[in-house]
């Protein structure tokens, strides 16, 4: 019987979410579903706060034939680092990885040689196929499409793989691989919560936008689950795992009309009573009434519009487009139907002028937004964005460990960063000391008893800034 170790790779930031990691979690049903003899392991660094030694130490524990790692772009340090003493423990154990990171950033994955093998883009097909060859102990990777891996000391990738058409082909992810009530009790994406027994769920991949900043790596092919296979799934949630919240996170939820309100219509038949929130995935200048009052009758008490920019010529720097006064209304219909509403926003885009900025800023002050939050750009590898601010000639960010947007790393608008930094501090303060945003914000809460914790952390969140 084969041995295959999965683990997602996890480093502490200073705003740090909790999240059932959905991607690896994918794989692993995938890969369990596909090997007839295989024992499968899961580990999540950052849901139970392992080190590098903790983590390699519990995953040669299993005695794995095959390695298989996981990160996003600010994780690459760790994941390197993962590769590089799994291989000192063990050097002939094969490790593959994947994710976002080593999907964009391939050139630099490649360099490590610890890595034996990446997998671009969706995973399941590809690292299938490849762990078959592996474990037979085959050695035709230029075979496998969708990989990376080097031949005489020189990167080499195969031809491209196409993106999974069918989606209703893919098991549920491996919940059950997983400590799911450990979740419960870490801080979630979207912070407020109805119902402590929450899981994350994604019913579609990609987005048929073309923002720059995204890494894509779902493509931009959008595919579905059916309405069927949506409501299975949650039925399995709520029945198998005890799950009464649904977070989605797909990309791009509401492209479908038809396919929300059968989804949302089915929930109600099947008397599936969850409460839902939506902390990213929904396009909001698409969004129409109708669909949002079959949101909220099927449970949904909060949802989060990425407006990103407030100046047009910034939305089509970034090829966003969001038609901003579409946008703006469609804010205050999801507040007159008491559905709590967040909203994303990015200032520090290159070229950016002072001016654009506040134009960001004034937006989000006179919209109907419950809460906001404000992020600083940060233009990752492999993105379109990041090639528009080297085309600029503008320095990027090249350490891993820089490539997150909690605070500014570099100057790529025309204002320095630790102006951007006071600027968005100002506005922040400004955002939450309306009298009537406290009182909806009061209101709406789903729990009140988290309103305490709350304020602690925005206590905290602004403690960081001012050091």
């Amino acid at each position: 019987m084969s041995s295959i170790v999965l683990i997602k790779a996890g480093l502490a930031t200073t705003r740090q979410h909790f999240s059932p990691p959905l991607g690896i979690m994918s794989l692993a049903s995938y890969l369990r579903d596909r090997f007839k003899d295989l024992e499968l392991q899961l580990i999540d660094m950052s849901a139970h706060r392992l080190s590098v030694e903790q983590a390699i130490e519990l995953a040669l524990s299993f005695s794995p034939d095959l390695l298989g790692l996981s990160a996003m772009s600010f994780e690459a340090q760790v994941m390197h680092q993962l590769a590089a003493r799994a291989k000192a423990r063990q050097p002939a154990l094969p490790v593959v990885a994947g994710g976002p990171h080593p999907s964009t950033a391939r050139a630099a994955a490649l360099e490590d040689p610890n890595l034996d093998f990446i997998v671009i883009g969706e995973g399941e097909l590809t690292f299938h196929e490849l762990a078959l060859r592996i474990l037979a102990g085959e050695s035709a990777p230029a075979e496998v499409q969708g990989i990376g891996f080097r031949r005489n000391g020189e990167p080499e990738l195969t031809p491209p793989r196409e993106e999974i058409v069918d989606l209703n082909s893919l098991p549920l992810p491996a919940y059950d691989l997983i400590d799911l009530p450990r979740y419960w009790d870490l801080p979630r994406f979207g912070t407020a919560y109805a119902r402590r027994e929450y899981a994350t769920l994604s019913t579609s991949r990609a987005c048929p936008y073309r923002c720059t900043y995204c890494h894509r790596i779902f493509g931009t092919r959008y595919r579905a689950q059916s309405p069927e296979i949506a409501l299975r799934d949650l039925q399995t949630l709520r029945d198998e795992h005890g799950v009464r919240e649904i977070i989605f996170v797909d990309d791009c939820f509401n492209l479908d009309r038809k396919r929300v309100a059968d989804i949302c219509d089915g929930m109600i038949e099947r008397g599936l009573d969850f409460s839902i929130s939506f902390p990213n995935g929904l396009r909001g200048d698409v969004m129409d009434r109708t669909t949002l009052d079959k949101l909220k009758k099927a449970g949904t008490y909060r949802i989060t519009y990425a407006v990103e920019s407030g100046s047009p010529r910034v939305q089509a720097f970034i090829k966003k487009n969001v038609k901003l006064e579409v946008l703006q209304e469609v804010i205050a219909e999801t507040d007159r139907l008491d559905i709590m509403v967040d909203g994303f926003f990015m200032v520090g885009f290159p070229g950016e002028t002072r001016e654009e900025i506040q134009m960001t800023f004034d937006y989000a002050l006179a919209s109907r937004l419950h809460t906001a939050n404000f992020w600083f750009v940060t233009p990752f590898p492999g993105t379109e964005l990041y090639e528009q601010a080297r085309t600029l000639g503008l320095a990027v960010p090249e350490q891993p460990d820089h490539l997150h947007y909690f605070d500014p790393e570099t100057d790529l608008s025309q204002v320095p960063a630790a102006e951007l930094k006071r600027m968005v501090q100002k506005t922040f303060l400004r955002f939450y000391l309306k009298p009537w945003r406290l009182w909806r914000i009061f209101k709406l809460f789903p729990n009140k008893r988290q309103l305490p914790a709350l304020l602690l952390r925005f206590l905290k969140i602004s403690a960081t800034w001012k050091s």
